[in-house]
């Protein structure tokens, strides 16, 4: 653990976190990182930095699914309340629950986790930063999060807490070489292949009817384009077996 760069004012708990992390085990999560609040707090632009959204936080935890098919991250819409919901948010909803109560059963409070209700712009800090920075994975050239089991299909939401645990900052080097997959499938022109994603171009063009790849009176599907056609990660879509890049 390098602690060097970004030395606390507390002392960090080793036995508090490992205690959540044999939780994390028991649960059989392949997904999970603490991330830490110094180099967020550093690089973020303001708005987006930890200290920002809640002073305290002594640590960003990092929660990520990975998508099994398509429509795993797509929404289906229930029957009786017209609203729409994603199996894969549902899951990360119970994996932030049942963060949340441990950490209040130990005495500590917690900020954020919540999946639903907004957009690109509207999750507090940015995702793919805080998980590059505790080891998850690296920001590809569609300026995502790339795993090594799932590569770039996940989705992914944080809790931040004042519970004094301990974090790593750890470097996934990128493996996009001179691959442009997304870049060249990107129907919104929204990637630039420079580790630089137009957000509002992408999501002006995706979310409209005629463009997603599927819709339905009760299914609707964002394109994911990019997802679709990266090579990274065991896991594809495209048979659901492991396979290598």
């Amino acid at each position: 653990m390098d602690t060097t760069k970004y030395p606390h004012p507390w002392e960090q708990d080793q036995a508090l976190t490992d205690r959540l992390l044999k939780l994390v085990d028991d649960e059989d999560w392949d997904l999970f990182g603490i991330a830490d609040v110094g180099p967020l707090n550093e690089k973020a632009r303001p708005g987006r930095r930890p200290k920002d959204l809640w002073p305290t936080a002594k640590a960003v935890l990092m929660f990520a699914v990975g998508l099994a098919d398509p429509f795993t991250r797509g929404w289906v819409q229930n029957g009786k309340s017209g609203k729409f919901y994603s199996y894969a948010l549902l899951e990360l909803d119970r994996r932030v629950w049942t963060v949340k109560r441990f950490l209040r059963q130990e005495g500590y409070l917690y900020f954020g986790g919540e999946s639903y209700g907004g957009a690109l712009f509207d999750t507090g800090i940015r995702f793919a930063d805080a998980a590059a920075d505790c080891g998850m994975g690296y920001i590809g050239k569609s300026n995502v999060l790339v795993t090594e089991k799932y590569g770039p299909r996940i989705n992914m939401t944080y809790l931040m807490t004042d519970a004094p645990l301990v974090t790593t900052i750890k470097e996934v080097p990128s493996r996009c070489g001179r691959c442009t997959a997304c870049q060249q499938v990107c129907m919104s022109g929204a990637i630039l292949g420079d580790y630089y994603f137009h957000q509002r171009q992408c999501e002006a063009i995706i979310n409209v009817k005629p463009n997603m790849d599927y819709y339905s009176d009760f299914v609707k599907q964002d394109c994911d384009r990019c997802l679709r056609v990266c090579p990274q990660g065991k896991v594809h879509w495209t048979d659901g077996k492991e396979v290598k890049p």
